[in-house]
């Protein structure tokens, strides 16, 4: 076998393998996903739903902006003003919206380990959350947990995820367009999160954790609490077409 399987007991040079192929599948991945996000980045504008109640947006027609506004705002009320955020700021008119390129960021999720109860972080390496640029979900996450948060500096995160999800709920022929290209492209809600929807982008290759005394030795190993999924050479032969090729190819060596 080339790799180590995923449930094999804690092998520290197979596991150092595994990262290795997986951080270059990864950013092979990720790359490509960053490319095609980019292409329709033109389809996600939220200045053609909002019209003048962006600021410094031309004036639209009328009744189509006000229905998309409203109904951006009852999303606001609902989401914003319940736990974790707890906002009490009113949608603000004309909105500000710092950023509309999207991005890709990390989707994370915690991990609680069984017999040591630690709690771990989970980082996937092919699956990512689509945010506006300088909206960090990690940084998001920390503003919420922080007891001395800015509320100005919430609400910017909120706004903006909200106004992306929304942008992309009204254009369907996105998600059928990145199936197309083998990536998936579906709302999820994140733990942490409340009841606020991200737009997740999913890669054609499967990833997997190891059994919970690898993670468990890693971590103790690196001093830290934090791990992400690792994608073998197995993965990649679970799937068709030139794809799997290239990602082989990627990995030879390693």
């Amino acid at each position: 076998m080339d790799d180590a399987p995923m449930t094999q007991t804690f092998d520290v040079e197979a596991l150092i393998k595994l990262r290795s192929q997986t951080r270059a599948i990864s950013d092979a991945l990720k790359a490509q996903a960053a490319d095609y996000l980019a292409t329709v980045a033109p389809l996600i504008r939220p200045q053609t739903l909002f019209g003048e109640y962006l600021q410094g947006a031309q004036r639209s027609s009328g009744r189509e902006t006000q229905g998309h506004f409203q109904a951006l705002v009852e999303l606001y009320e609902r989401i914003g003003s319940a736990a974790p955020f707890q906002l009490v700021t009113e949608l603000e008119v004309p909105l500000n919206l710092i950023s509309t390129t999207p991005e890709l960021f990390p989707l994370e999720y915690d991990k609680t380990l069984e017999h040591s109860g630690q709690v771990i972080r989970i980082t996937s390496p092919t699956r990512w959350v689509v945010g506006f640029h300088a909206f960090d979900l990690a940084r998001f996450r920390n503003v919420i947990k922080d007891p001395n948060r800015s509320s100005a500096e919430l609400y910017r995160f909120v706004v903006h995820y909200l106004v992306l999800f929304y942008c992309l709920s009204k254009s369907p022929g996105l998600g059928r367009l990145f199936e197309g290209l083998r990536y998936g492209l579906s709302f999820e809600r994140l733990k942490g999160f409340g009841d606020l929807p991200f737009c997740v982008i999913s890669s054609p290759v499967r990833s997997e954790l190891p059994d919970d005394s690898v993670i468990r030795s890693s971590t103790q190993i690196a001093g830290n609490t934090s791990f992400e999924e690792l994608v073998g050479r197995d993965n990649i032969l679970e799937m068709n077409g030139e794809i799997r090729q290239r990602l082989l190819l990627t990995i030879e060596g390693l």
